[in-house]
């Protein structure tokens, strides 16, 4: 995912989140750009995301130090704390940064999209297994208050329920819920069904 954002700039992956906060499907031409817009000069959710490209770039430079402020920035005006050693393909949104962790060794594909109260990160001390970080693939929505913890991978188009705790590989196209998350319903493969691919944003 590093190596994506890399390979598209950085002026291009912050265009492409910017418009992941806005619904083409109702509003479009330049009342679709003007709502761009304005999501961001006034929405610290789209704010938190634009710190942390800046952060993350300024991370793999002597300039590092500056990306640790620019996430404490982000904390402060926004609720949200992105570590910017964390890796997003271009398209990541945050319904509303209040609550949001994201940890430096968590991965996600292009067009997530994230819930407010979302924790990704390790699993924590005494636990079994493995001391990493979650991969979440393309397509990914995570509930508010969703927690996923450790070295598991959420599979492409799926979504993790509100309140959800995750402790094991997801699907793809699959809904999960509970704590600990089960799969409680399969869904049509994001490719195959334009409304997922359109679906409303706030």
């Amino acid at each position: 995912m590093d190596t994506l954002v890399r390979s598209r700039g950085l002026r291009s992956t912050i265009e492409a989140d910017l418009r992941a906060n806005v619904d083409p499907t109702q509003r479009t031409g330049i009342a679709f750009w003007a709502w761009v817009a304005g999501k961001a000069l006034f929405a610290p959710q789209v704010h938190a995301v634009v710190l942390y490209r800046f952060a993350s770039v300024l991370a793999r430079t002597p300039l590092r130090p500056v990306a640790l402020l620019l996430r404490s920035i982000g904390l402060v005006w926004s609720g949200a704390e992105i570590h910017p050693d964390a890796q997003f393909g271009p398209g990541l949104a945050l319904v509303h940064s209040n609550g949001v962790v994201i940890g430096g060794g968590v991965r996600g594909g292009v067009d997530c999209r994230i819930n407010p109260g979302v924790v990704l990160g390790e699993p924590g001390r005494g636990s079994k297994g493995d001391y990493d970080f979650p991969v979440l693939g393309d397509h990914v929505t995570l509930g508010a208050h969703a927690v996923v913890l450790g070295p598991l991978r959420v599979g492409d188009g799926s979504v993790v329920g509100a309140n959800s705790v995750v402790r094991g590989d997801v699907p793809d196209n699959v809904v999960v819920a509970g704590a600990p998350a089960r799969v409680i319903r399969r869904l049509v493969p994001y490719e195959q069904d334009p409304s997922r691919a359109t679906a409303a944003q706030d």
